[in-house]
């Protein structure tokens, strides 16, 4: 490739990189309807007429970034699937994955993404996200319920154990958010309990 076209391909790549961090940082803290497109602009320090260049309307920019956020929820799940491990190991590296997350600016701002119940006005794709975000609950639950075969995992519906520890993580990355330092994340004990005998 000529360097003229690196040099552009290059470009154009931080510019979407930058796209993103700002409508992720946006989206989490202001939601879908109070983010507009002009304040997406500003936030990243392109134009306007730059940004239709790269993203149609804030809400497909939206989606894609609530996709991606489930994208990495979806591999650290396959992944702890893939591991030869206790439940209780699964568990914990869940809850490690989530502590890291949420210390790490980027990473807090995904865990708020996926909470939002948010819908840009394409069913279809409102549809699939919505699906999507189901199935990590019951990725969860299926780890439960092997649990509870092997005596790691309390008693109870696993969907719904696994719904209230999703609940509750999410529920502490919106308060980190809010409060930032003044807020800590509670010893993962306090969340293991929720699952773990």
């Amino acid at each position: 490739m000529p360097k003229q076209k690196e040099q552009f391909e290059e470009m154009r790549q931080l510019t979407i990189s930058r796209l993103k961090k700002s409508g992720l940082e946006l989206f989490s803290r202001k939601g879908l309807a109070a983010t507009n497109i002009k304040e997406i602009a500003a936030h990243t320090g392109i134009s306007l007429g730059l940004i239709y260049h790269y993203y149609a309307s804030k809400e497909e920019l939206y989606l894609l970034l609530a996709n991606e956020a489930m994208d990495k929820s979806q591999a650290l799940f396959d992944q702890l699937q893939a591991q030869d491990i206790s439940v209780k190991d699964k568990i914990t590296q869940f809850l490690a994955a989530f502590v890291q997350g949420v210390h790490k600016e980027e990473g807090i701002y995904y865990f708020i993404l996926i909470s939002q119940l948010f819908e840009t006005g394409n069913k279809t794709e409102d549809r699939k996200l919505l699906n999507r975000k189901m199935q990590s609950i019951r990725n969860l639950a299926a780890i439960v319920s092997e649990g509870q075969q092997t005596g790691e995992c309390v008693a109870g519906d696993p969907f719904e154990l696994a719904a209230t520890f999703i609940s509750a993580t999410q529920g502490l990355a919106g308060f980190k958010l809010m409060f930032k330092s003044k807020f800590h994340i509670p010893d993962a004990a306090v969340l293991t309990r929720i699952l773990l005998k």
